[in-house]
């Protein structure tokens, strides 16, 4: 699949506004200064790297004061995960634009509780030391099988458990009883599919046919590229990878941004050390002397 994406984040970064009456819908936008028609700023085109899924997904929101200075340095260094600093190369002129084009916070919680809950269940799928985990989240009776969804608190849901059905009735024997990965796998397909459908939030991916008859796939907004980018390493298209240096992924497959397929260092930082500490032990193991008899 050949999936183009590039997006943009202002030089100036963000801050917390509000619109409406009372306390209002809290939206992170551009700085005052950025959105000034008269000083409209410098924004920053840049490629995202495939794993920021995960990163977003880590957010930490537990609390008022840290999801609001987490999101913020997100959105510093990546941008707004829905909508752009400027369309196309004319800067929206007034600061009320911005603001309604911009995600706001209870966007922002319900779509980094969303990818964390489909990243984790990825995870526990495929760690057999997790595997366990899955047993608190998948449910099941002898006439049905559900998968608790948890959300988060700002996403003014009446309850913020949710219980998806994977299965009901004569389907249940289509999971044997000791198999918890196959509704855990069927739990992951609700969940991207819930994300690649989202109407309200839109996070979908635009084909293009281009002029020698080459499909392209183009996502709407940054949300849409993290999903997909999931998407495809779930589906196998794209092998996630752990760098044998550092903790990181990097992913390999064929397209942009993707890593070929003897790679096994995240970056060139990574494979400079790793070849460094190879020299080093050589250079540690003793001389071979040979012995003529």
């Amino acid at each position: 699949m050949d999936v183009r994406f590039r997006w943009l984040t202002p030089d100036s970064g963000h801050e917390w506004k509000r619109k409406g009456r009372g306390r209002g819908t809290q939206r992170l936008v551009p700085l005052s200064g950025a959105i000034d028609s008269k000083r409209p700023g410098r924004v920053r085109e840049y490629t995202p790297p495939l794993g920021l899924f995960r990163r977003f997904a880590g957010l930490n929101i537990a609390n008022d004061a840290l999801r609001e200075r987490e999101i913020r340095k997100f959105a510093d260094e990546f941008g707004d995960i829905i909508a752009q600093p400027q369309e196309g190369k004319m800067r929206l002129t007034t600061e009320i634009e911005i603001i309604r084009n911009h995600a706001t916070l209870e966007t922002w919680c319900r779509t980094i509780q969303h990818m964390r809950r489909a990243v984790d269940l990825w995870d526990r799928i495929n760690d057999p030391k997790r595997r366990l985990e899955l047993q608190r989240i998948i449910g099941r009776s002898q006439s049905a099988i559900t998968y608790r969804s948890i959300h988060h608190p700002l996403e003014n849901k009446a309850d913020d458990v949710e219980y998806l059905v994977i299965a009901t009735g004569k389907d249940v024997s289509a999971y044997p009883s000791r198999d918890i990965i196959r509704p855990a796998r069927r739990a992951l397909q609700l969940e991207i599919r819930r994300a690649l459908t989202d109407t309200e939030t839109p996070s979908h991916a635009t084909p293009y046919l281009t002029s020698d008859l080459r499909l392209v796939i183009y996502p709407v907004n940054l949300l849409a590229d993290m999903w997909l980018t999931f998407a495809r390493v779930v589906s196998g298209e794209i092998e996630e990878r752990r760098c044998v240096v550092c903790p990181k992924h990097f992913y390999v497959g064929s397209g942009p941004r993707l890593c070929r397929a003897d790679r096994v260092t995240c970056s060139d930082v990574c494979r400079k050390q790793k070849q460094r500490q190879g020299d080093e032990h050589l250079r540690l193991l003793p001389r071979r002397t040979d012995k003529r008899v």
